[in-house]
């Protein structure tokens, strides 16, 4: 019986984690208003999420400071709000809400930002993304434009 909790305490983080596939979060960010937004082109959204958490959206980290929280990492210390003692939550977000598999409050508080940091606020970027071709990121994935 005490194998049972325990696996159930083991698989239940990975059982409610959403994993996105690639088009599928490249269509939600377009969808959302990524494609162009802060100069950078849709795949650099798509690669920088890959890159950070593998497309899942309830991945938690705990960070040098405060917690990273879900597709983009965003850091508890400074973007949202878990009770890290000093944290700012620039983003006017619960983290818990970046956990969502909608993303919506992933992608508002990631607007907010890139529009004050950029995308080089994320290390990952500019390690793996920046720079790069970034077609490769969207090819195949049948985004149509909007006319």
């Amino acid at each position: 019986m005490r194998l049972i909790v325990l696996m159930a305490l083991v698989c239940a983080p990975l059982c409610l984690s959403r994993h996105f596939k690639r088009c599928e979060v490249a269509k939600i960010f377009r969808a959302k208003g990524l494609d162009g937004f802060g100069g950078h082109s849709l795949g650099n959204y798509v690669c920088m999420a890959f890159w950070e958490t593998k497309w899942k959206s309830h991945k938690v980290r705990s960070a040098d400071v405060g917690k990273d929280y879900g597709i983009f990492q965003i850091n508890s210390y400074k973007w949202c709000d878990d009770g890290t003692r000093g944290g700012k939550n620039l983003c006017k977000v619960n983290c818990a809400d970046l956990l969502n598999d909608d993303l919506v409050a992933s992608i508002n508080c990631l607007k907010i930002i890139v529009e004050q940091d950029g995308l080089k606020a994320w290390d990952t970027w500019t390690n793996y993304c920046d720079g790069r071709k970034m077609t490769r990121w969207v090819k195949g994935c049948d985004l149509v434009k909007d006319s």
